[in-house]
């Protein structure tokens, strides 16, 4: 039966306490990368003031569409750059003109970010992630106290495991059985 393989507890418990618990993990050391990454370009970047050009467009399969706003902006040494905002994505479309204060990489210009300070979504990241984390965690003991109550799933009621049809003093009457 399925349930005397021991391998059966574990295949559960990483189902439903091992995904979520990676889920969580690594929506948090996402959203940590991410605001590393913002940080230090906080720290060294060169701030300048780019223009919306245009819209990038992202559709998603529910029928809903993101617009993420298209700058161009002069770094220091005189070059031009054009690069799509990724942090200011929304459901608007961006009006093409506005001023947008911005931090870029002199090293790397078009990895660009906006220059306020916004970390909703990487605090509402990190919150959904640590959800995930504690569903897991509360979710272990629970899936482990289910698996060790049901014990062998094919235990229900029988008290014969398995009949032994080579035992001589078995006996199976075929009276009952239809013949064609």
């Amino acid at each position: 039966m399925i349930g005397e393989s021991p391998w059966w507890h574990y295949v559960v418990t990483a189902l439903f306490a091992g995904v979520p618990a990676l889920v969580g993990a690594g929506l948090i050391v996402a959203a940590v990368r991410h605001w590393s990454k913002l940080r230090t370009l906080t720290a060294s970047g060169r701030q300048t003031t780019a223009r919306v050009v245009d819209n990038q467009l992202e559709s998603w399969s529910d029928g809903q569409t993101r617009f993420r706003p298209v700058v161009t902006f002069q770094t220091d040494s005189g070059q031009e750059v054009t690069t799509a905002l990724a942090d200011l994505d929304g459901f608007r479309s961006h009006i093409i003109g506005t001023e947008v204060p911005v931090i870029y990489d002199p090293q790397k210009p078009s990895e660009a970010t906006p220059a306020q300070k916004g970390g909703g979504r990487l605090v509402t990241t990190v919150v959904v992630g640590m959800l995930f984390l504690v569903f897991a965690i509360c979710a272990y003991p629970a899936i482990t106290a289910v698996l060790d109550a049901f014990g062998d799933f094919g235990d229900f009621g029988s008290s014969v495991d398995s009949v032994d049809v080579s035992d001589p003093d078995f006996d199976f009457d075929f009276g009952d059985l239809e013949t064609p």
